[in-house]
């Protein structure tokens, strides 16, 4: 009886108009408001991100297979050509591997050509040390080193040489070639001074070492470095000569490097800013010579 009593008391509020309206229009937002929030998880695939995967070494077939079983969109961006990797493979990838994305992201990647790109070889002759490399890397060459011989022409460009032969102007050559230098080292003992590379990547130091008139010598990476990412994010934390010793040091001399992932080993009040240059890091230099230091 009074359960029947409380029933009826609720029917009858409930059916009030000015009960009844308000309570339609909440529920009617509620619901809205709902299939929002499940429209909106769907069309942004909220929480069903996952990691790149590694493409590089991948021929383009098997890439393709990997990027459509992950639901990602691969494009070929570029081609080079590198001769000691294996030709009509991934070499470089953007995203990174491991970077966390969603499905249907754009995976763009660098291919290594089937067959060598060949371009012309520049003249160089005349040039300054700077010159030559920034035409050098223009053309998508690379230098290999720098040799100096007795000459009054300081650091200016006396001879352009390709796999110890001298290459003259216009000879087609696979793009991506490492070109040796000649230069000028004067007449009376000249030196360059040594620069401090502590806290450079690979590839920063290598680039300041050659604008300094000098070589990379041997490098190594200590336990921190697993794999060719880790040694593209090693960072320098020992050089011989070091320049807290010597702070001039003949043309074309040999600096070794010692580099690591552990911060703590990289001495804190010798981290370099970099110098801006008017040259640019050299597109991979490093990589083929880490994967060989790595093995």
């Amino acid at each position: 009886m009074f359960k029947q009593k409380v029933i009826n008391f609720l029917k009858s509020i409930f059916s009030h108009p000015f009960v009844k309206t308000p309570l339609l229009a909440i529920g009617v937002l509620a619901v809205a408001t709902i299939l929002f929030f499940l429209f909106l998880q769907v069309f942004s695939r909220h929480g069903r991100g996952f990691s790149v995967p590694d493409f590089s070494s991948l021929t383009i077939e098997e890439a393709k297979r990997l990027a459509n079983s992950k639901r990602l969109r691969l494009e070929i961006t570029d081609s080079v050509y590198i001769v000691t990797r294996k030709p009509g493979t991934v070499i470089e990838q953007n995203p990174k591997p491991e970077t966390h994305v969603k499905a249907n992201r754009r995976v763009f990647v660098t291919t290594n050509a089937v067959n060598p790109i060949l371009e012309n070889m520049p003249n160089l002759v005349g040039l300054t040390l700077r010159q030559a490399k920034s035409v050098l890397q223009l053309q998508g060459f690379k230098i290999r080193g720098l040799a100096f011989t007795a000459d009054i022409a300081v650091n200016n460009v006396l001879e352009q040489k390709y796999k110890g032969e001298v290459i003259e102007k216009g000879e087609q050559i696979p793009k991506g070639s490492e070109i040796t230098l000649v230069l000028g080292r004067g007449l009376y003992g000249e030196r360059t001074i040594l620069p401090r590379v502590i806290g450079m990547s690979l590839a920063e130091a290598r680039n300041l070492l050659h604008d300094a008139s000098l070589n990379l010598g041997r490098y190594s990476f200590d336990e921190t470095i697993i794999d060719n990412a880790d040694s593209l994010s090693a960072r320098v934390y020992s050089q011989y000569p070091n320049p807290m010793g010597v702070t001039s040091i003949s043309f074309g001399s040999r600096v070794d490097l010692w580099l690591t992932l552990n911060e703590s080993r990289i001495p804190v009040e010798h981290k370099p800013e970099v110098e801006k240059s008017n040259t640019t890091s050299e597109f991979d230099y490093s990589k083929m010579e880490i994967e060989e230091a790595l093995e």
